[in-house]
């Protein structure tokens, strides 16, 4: 199915693009931050918000481009019909009797 291999590769990518702008605005920018001398290292009531927000975060988008790339990498399912389920169902029925 390649509707599934698309929309995995989207997922994929919003989840890399989120955690790379999530790294970009909670942990590189208050350290490169001009407004304190430590670079905004002595801010500890950010931090202590920011990095368990950043993990909970983090956590998620990973869990997005896992289920992103599974749907990548994993094959389509074999077609099949209800005919041929009928027929394993007589099948087995006729084994058993």
């Amino acid at each position: 199915m390649v509707n599934d291999k698309l929309f995995g590769a989207i997922m994929a990518g919003i989840g890399i693009v989120g955690i790379a702008i999530e790294t970009y605005f909670l942990i590189i920018t208050p350290l490169i931050s001009t407004a304190s001398p430590l670079g905004g290292l002595m801010e500890g009531i950010y931090w202590a918000i920011a990095i368990p927000l950043y993990l909970g975060v983090f956590g998620v988008l990973a869990i997005v481009v896992w289920i992103g790339f599974t749907m990548i990498r994993t094959p389509p399912p074999e077609a099949w019909s209800f005919d041929e389920l009928d027929e394993e169902e007589e099948e087995t029925k006729e084994e058993t009797s």
